[in-house]
């Protein structure tokens, strides 16, 4: 998944949460330009930061992690 992907699904569930930047934030112990950023597909978030979000957002990650063949 990609910077784009991520963007959309988090603010859609915002949306659908009627729940506004600055009031995700204040829930995530994260500022809202964090947000922002993510949001416009411009940020780069720790695993950490998007572990807040997603958690108050009532969404969670899975992660995949692949072997490469030798």
């Amino acid at each position: 998944m990609n910077k784009e992907e991520i963007a959309h699904y988090i603010t859609t569930r915002r949306q659908l949460l009627a729940l506004n930047q600055e009031d995700v934030a204040a829930m995530a112990g994260i500022t809202a330009k964090t947000i922002y950023m993510i949001e416009s597909g411009k940020g780069n978030p720790s695993l950490e930061t998007l572990q807040k979000l997603l958690t108050v957002l009532g969404l969670t990650i899975q992660l995949k992690i692949k072997s490469i063949p030798e």
